[in-house]
């Protein structure tokens, strides 16, 4: 298994709140005709300013670290938001006798601000939503916490007490000093169990209640364990770590590896069971794998996996060690998954400990994401700057959206600038860690920037405006703007580079 990272991919389903809020702009800027400010700002300024903002956030949700439940939350809020706006608009019009044939033009306007009203408060609402969701998820972890160490203690401790208690009674009579020796392993076993319980209610999600472990090293007496358990059997192991790899979890680790490696030998159905354990590394995880010949993971545990959930202790049947591991991986911020194929192979997936938080993810954390709309913001103001002192014009981007306005084309400009900087930032996680890192970072935004003034400014924004109504040389291309695409990529990967900077730090 070829193990990246452990962040959250890509999520496609933003797009369409980005989609919607981008299309809805179209005619929410048409009151620019009328004289009054006023009816301006509010009827047209601000409603843009919404939709263009939602259409940027729906870009954050594709690139950025959210849970894909989330985002997928966010997109139905958003889209049912839009949909009961429309009903509710059209039903008031209609019952109002309204004329669409005599005033199509504000017709349009009205329903086009309304629907964008109606789209932002159902993000918003899909945004309280999956932090609801999320919260609960937690609260459900939290009892399979409770549940785990009512099953750790009646299993583990209750029934070493009573071998101490029968070996105490043997002692007392016989001078036996087996029953001593046992009386001293059970004892150890007790205070084991209470160590470990500390581990299981300890919530793991936060870095100071975890330490750098060294997963190789747990590998190897994990798997020495199972073979002196098991001397008929056949276990394997192949590691392609180095020995001081270290992963963020505690003690209870190896007793993870421990459980996944005994649950391959004990399950399977052949003579000489086979376990192969497999460990690999990626940039920010490490991933243990657990191959097995057996009939394969009942679709129960499966689908335990499959939603992160813990079984209630009533619920015996699916087994006490896949349980803890389960419940393990969780509170190391790490994962396990399992593939049913001629057999089943468990794998668990752990942060690496000598990685930053942020190495080698294909998604944007929150921090990211806010400091490259910050830099975007900042870059786009440079670059308007730039191309308005060559004598070129940000008002003529106002156009796109109905209205030649300097407030709008600035709008607009900051917009544009916002979504093209998220993609510069998604850009760089593709890029090889190999590379020189001033050369990554330098090298996208430049590249970037000469792809936008070919094509964006060269190409499309020409036949864009041609299409609206507004004649533009075709291609588009002047030495002006080309100076400003290379400020704007320029100051956005220097504000960007020494911000992530500032945040490792």
């Amino acid at each position: 298994m070829d193990v990246t990272d452990l962040s959250r991919r890509f999520a496609p389903s933003g797009l369409v709140v980005a989609g919607l809020g981008f299309l809805l702009t179209r005619f929410t800027v048409t009151l620019a005709a009328y004289d009054d400010p006023v009816r301006f700002v509010v009827g047209g300024l601000v409603p843009l300013a919404l939709g263009l903002g939602l259409s940027a956030f729906g870009v954050a949700l594709v690139v950025g670290d959210f849970d894909p439940a989330f985002a997928r939350t966010v997109v139905a809020w958003c889209v049912g938001g839009a949909t009961a706006m429309l009903v509710l608009v059209v039903l008031t019009l209609v019952g109002n006798g309204t004329n669409f044939a005599m005033e199509p033009m504000r017709s349009q306007t009205y329903l086009a601000n309304f629907l964008i009203g109606g789209s932002v408060g159902g993000a918003l609402t899909g945004v309280y939503a999956g932090r609801a969701a999320r919260q609960r998820r937690e609260l459900e972890r939290q009892t399979g916490r409770l549940e785990m160490v009512t099953r750790l203690l009646r299993d583990e401790v209750l029934n070493a007490v009573t071998v101490i208690r029968g070996r105490a009674e043997v002692l007392r009579s016989t001078h036996d000093t087996d029953s001593a020796a046992a009386i001293e392993r059970r004892t150890d076993d007790v205070a084991t169990t209470v160590e470990n319980v500390k581990h299981i209610t300890r919530d793991g999600d936060a870095l100071g209640a975890l330490d750098a472990v060294r997963v190789v090293p747990c590998v190897r007496r994990a798997v020495e364990t199972v073979r002196a358990r098991y001397p008929d059997a056949r276990v394997t192991l192949d590691v392609a770590v180095d020995d001081d790899v270290t992963v963020w979890a505690n003690p209870l680790v190896e007793e993870a590896v421990v459980h996944l490696v005994e649950n391959a030998v004990v399950y399977s159905e052949a003579a000489t069971p086979l376990a192969e354990v497999r460990v690999t590394a990626g940039r920010s995880a490490v991933a243990v794998s657990v191959a097995d010949d057996g009939p394969g993971l009942p679709e129960r545990q499966q689908d335990l996996i499959e939603r992160e959930a813990v079984a209630t202790y009533a619920d015996r049947e699916t087994g006490f060690g896949l349980n803890l591991v389960r419940l393990l991986a969780g509170s190391y911020g790490g994962s396990l998954s399992a593939t049913v194929d001629d057999g089943t192979t468990v794998t668990l997936t752990l942060r690496r400990a000598d990685a930053t938080a942020d190495d080698g993810a294909d998604a944007l954390s929150r921090r990211r994401l806010a400091l490259v709309v910050a830099a975007s913001l900042a870059a786009g103001g440079v670059m308007g700057g730039v191309v308005q002192a060559a004598g070129g014009g940000v008002p003529i981007i106002g156009a796109l959206y109905g209205a030649t306005s300097e407030s709008v084309g600035w709008v607009t400009h900051e917009f544009h600038s916002v979504v093209f900087g998220l993609t510069y930032a998604a850009l760089l996680r593709a890029v090889p860690s190999t590379v020189d890192e001033r050369v990554r970072d330098y090298g996208v935004a430049v590249g970037l920037a000469v792809a936008l003034w070919l094509v964006a400014a060269g190409l499309v924004m020409p036949l864009w405006l041609r299409a609206v109504g507004v004649a533009a040389p075709l291609p588009n291309l002047t030495v002006a703007t080309l100076g400003g695409h290379l400020c704007w990529g320029v100051t956005l990967a220097g504000l960007y580079r020494h911000g992530s900077r500032w945040l490792s730090e």
